[in-house]
């Protein structure tokens, strides 16, 4: 068993937030010198809302890690997991695989966060045709969002992923309504890190002179922020500002902008888009 190996798959799991608890285990399926093994484990992740009363539901995750032996050599790698969620308050799983490269190497806690419908802006390295020479890569924010709505012929639901050139602003998006306690610079520039890590974040909104906390995510797809009452009911801009002035900063009817929800659960595709006519078959494309 190549223990350099073994270290170097030990620190993957710990710092994609699978922890040490894995690690017997790891090193007795390597040792084992199978061609290719899988490994499960199970996590709790308190939503978002019960932060402050987490009697009051608990998410469960479960992951199934896939390893594979290389061709040439006694080395081992993680090419990808399978999270399954299951919500406090749906019966339903929530299921994709994610493939590491693919998908950026998403850590646990993303996947988690990706599946309860959030969006999450990550840095990844990117390569250009004019850099293709000197094979140097460039680091670029960008936002994933997983749609939940269909899945394609393995039963994945496709990733969005909006680049900087989409023009996504999410300083404007927050400007854009009359949170309350944003003065402060630091406090603005946490709440910006908060949205951006996909994160549900609590604030004050003045709504008819009135002083209402809410919860807001982001919205990258419609550049701008879904937002909640406590009991997670969507509020919409109309509430806000009055029906004049958000009709006029709103598209007109038959464009309106996509609400994508986090709460209640996203609706998730339980049968392929091809077979939603009567079972009429058709183009399988997922997206």
């Amino acid at each position: 068993m190549d223990e350099n190996n073994l270290a170097y798959l030990q620190k993957t799991l710990d710092y994609l937030g699978f922890g040490t608890r894995l690690n017997e285990v790891l090193a007795s399926s390597i040792y084992r010198k199978p061609e290719k093994f899988s490994l499960g484990i199970n996590q709790r992740y308190i939503p978002w809302e019960f932060r402050s009363d987490p009697g009051q539901g608990v998410d469960q995750m479960h992951f199934e890690l896939h390893f594979s032996k290389a061709k040439d050599a006694d080395v081992y790698f993680l090419n990808s997991y399978r999270a399954e969620l299951r919500r406090y308050n749906s019966a339903d799983a929530v299921v994709q695989n994610f493939e590491l490269e693919r998908d950026n190497r998403m850590s646990a806690l993303q996947s988690y966060k990706l599946l309860c419908g959030l969006s999450l802006q990550k840095e990844i390295y990117i390569k250009n045709n004019a850099q293709a020479m000197d094979e140097q890569r460039s680091k670029v924010p960008v936002w994933f969002k997983l749609d939940l709505s269909v899945s394609d012929d393995r039963g994945n639901h496709p990733m969005n992923r909006f680049f900087p050139g989409y023009g996504y602003d999410l300083e404007r998006a927050v400007d854009k309504y009359p949170f309350l306690g944003l003065e402060d610079p630091e406090k603005k520039e946490a709440l910006l890190k908060a949205l951006r890590f996909g994160n549900l974040v609590e604030l004050p909104l003045k709504i008819a002179e009135r002083e209402e906390p809410v919860y807001l995510a982001a919205n990258p797809k419609a550049k701008t922020l879904d937002i909640y009452s406590r009991d997670m009911k969507a509020i919409r801009d109309e509430h806000i500002f009055g029906a004049t002035q958000s009709a006029m900063e709103n598209p007109p009817p038959g464009k309106k902008r996509p609400f994508d929800g986090v709460l209640p659960p996203p609706k998730v595709a339980k049968q392929f888009p091809w077979q939603h006519q009567g079972g009429e078959k058709g183009n399988r494309a997922g997206r």
